[in-house]
């Protein structure tokens, strides 16, 4: 096996161990064996342009990575698949730096990734997207958006790592407050976290173990904690909520708290106010209807 083959093959190894379906980075499509090329899911707090010019907050985000034949003398080429508003991320790239060292990893370029996308890492000196630039700066004391140390998943994948069958290797050390025991005492949270007992607790909406490590998001409806991925904050007012007490807009597809949508009366289906508009029904009566349907009555009258 050739020097580039055996560094692919390593790299997807550590990318299968580090970022797995119950990340907040996920590898959600590879192409060759072993990859060159890469789609990727970060389920990160960043920034969007909406249509009409304003921003807004984004929880989601899809990137592509190619290794290409020059790799990894050469940097990989990385571009985004979904919208997003950052001084160094343009559509067709993301500049990870005039610097490339072939001995970095690829899952330290993708943890530095997600560190761009929650603004904790940007360079407004020379950037990509100049209103980006001034909008970091005018808007300083907002960021970062995120604040999880993605960095941590790179130290503790390595520390627990993960058996053929996926389940977690444990140490005897709780890397929440140091306790040492036997392994069989110990537990892996969702996030990889090994914790004793006494530092461990379950989400109260999909019931995954969380640890004092990891980050929590409290709802502003049922006050309660949950686990990162079953919490966010709403892209509209941006108050923190769970996932039951929260949505998505038919429309646009942005999360938002149920407060911040509102129910098409002609297709049931939950929109924001972005995307509603007040018209009057066939009954005569005035009720809301998205955008969606709106488009589809028109072309109705027009047909």
């Amino acid at each position: 096996m050739s020097v580039r083959l055996r560094r692919l093959k390593a790299d997807y190894d550590k990318l299968s161990s580090f970022f797995t379906k119950d990340s907040r980075i996920r590898i959600k499509k590879t192409l060759g064996n072993p990859p060159e090329k890469y789609q990727l899911e970060y389920l990160v707090t960043g920034m969007e342009k909406r249509l009409d010019g304003g921003f807004q907050i984004r929880n989601q985000f899809q990137i592509e990575i190619t290794l290409t034949g020059s790799y990894p003398r050469m940097a990989p080429q990385c571009r985004m698949l979904t919208p997003v508003f950052h001084p160094n991320i343009a559509p067709h790239a993301i500049c990870i730096g005039d610097h490339w060292a072939a001995g970095e990893s690829l899952a330290n370029l993708v943890v530095r990734i997600a560190e761009m996308l929650s603004f904790q890492s940007y360079n407004i000196k020379s950037p990509l997207n100049g209103e980006a630039a001034k909008w970091a700066v005018e808007n300083k004391d907002r960021l970062p958006l995120d604040t999880t140390d993605f960095s941590a998943l790179l130290s503790v994948g390595e520390a627990t790592g993960r058996r053929e069958d996926g389940s977690a290797v444990v140490g005897d050390t709780c890397a929440n407050c140091g306790k040492r025991g036997d392994p069989s005492e110990m537990q892996a949270c969702t996030n990889l976290h090994v914790a004793c007992e006494n530092c461990v607790m379950s989400c109260p909406v999909c019931g995954g173990l969380t640890c004092l490590k990891c980050d929590l998001v409290t709802c502003s409806t049922c006050k309660r904690s949950v686990c990162a991925k079953c919490g966010y904050r709403c892209a509209a007012c941006q108050q923190a909520v769970c996932s039951e007490h929260a949505g998505h807009c038919a429309v646009c597809e942005a999360g938002r708290c149920h407060d911040c949508l509102v129910a098409c009366r002609v297709c049931g289906a939950s929109a924001c106010l972005d995307h509603v508009k007040k018209v009057r029904m066939k009954s005569g009566e005035e009720d809301f209807a998205c955008h969606g349907c709106i488009e589809k009555a028109r072309a109705a009258r027009a047909g």
